[in-house]
């Protein structure tokens, strides 16, 4: 049945994805097989009904994800698409826009008083690790004790990031001195599970971030405009928010949030 193949499908993401993007992409060939009639095998998949279900998204960051949710299936099941499917495909996402969401100017100095003012420290710990390190929320909200290494130095964080990459980010003891035992701290008086998260979910966390007034993408706008002020180079900045384009970097040294 679909249900079975799309079980399995959602176990093989889970081996070279985070839970989070597995999660994603799940979710989103779920929708693309909307109205198939797969049983056990893919032999009479419509592909027709695909491209219709790809016609109907609008944004280009939906669509890349529905897209790679499509593509990794094909690679799993070892389904080769012809040249004219991939053409279709690839004209169906230059007909798609950017969604581009209005962003209030906001002060960073405001964001850091009311995150210092947080009482619960797991909380607090969550937005400040972002603000040092760059961090994306759904990378934060999948971090485990595996992923960790302390040493009198600094914790490090090695981790499946964007993509599928890679990734590894620091909190040096010399930068910042109280957040790196801060950090030990936390660590290493959480659950010996060490498969299990060290912080709250994405959901939870941007949740109570708009309660305080701000988005938890602020901070890591925060965090390259900091960034930019120490090094003023602005390919340092891409590397550290690990980005594939300058011109993501650009934006987000033209953020409304205020240093």
């Amino acid at each position: 049945m679909i249900y079975d193949l799309l079980k399995d499908y959602r176990r093989y993401l889970l081996t070279i994805y985070r839970p989070s993007t597995a999660e994603t992409y799940y979710k989103k060939l779920c929708t693309i097989f909307k109205g198939q009639s797969i049983t056990n095998t893919v032999d009479n998949l419509n592909i027709d009904k695909i491209l219709d279900q790809f016609a109907i998204i609008k944004y280009s960051n939906r669509f890349s994800q529905n897209k790679n949710a499509f593509l990794h299936f094909c690679e799993y099941q070892k389904i080769t698409l012809s040249a004219d499917t991939l053409d279709a495909i690839k004209g169906l996402e230059r007909g798609t826009r950017k969604k581009h969401r209005k962003l209030k100017p906001i002060e960073f100095s405001q964001i850091d008083k009311r995150i210092k003012h947080i009482r619960n420290k797991k909380l607090k710990l969550s937005y400040q690790l972002i603000i040092a390190t760059g961090l994306r929320i759904s990378e934060l909200a999948s971090l485990t004790l595996n992923d960790c290494t302390i040493t009198k130095n600094e914790v490090t964080f090695s981790f499946i990031g964007k993509g599928g990459a890679n990734e590894v980010v620091c909190v040096q003891h010399d930068s910042y001195n109280k957040l790196y035992y801060n950090v030990k701290e936390h660590i290493e008086s959480s659950s010996h599970n060490k498969n299990r998260t060290l912080f709250y979910s994405a959901n939870y966390l941007q949740r109570k971030a708009k309660e305080l007034g701000f988005g938890c993408h602020d901070l890591r706008r925060a965090f390259a405009k900091l960034e930019y002020k120490k090094c003023k180079s602005k390919q340092l900045v891409m590397q550290k928010l690990r980005h594939a384009n300058i011109r993501t970097t650009n934006r987000y040294l033209r953020s409304k949030v205020k240093i």
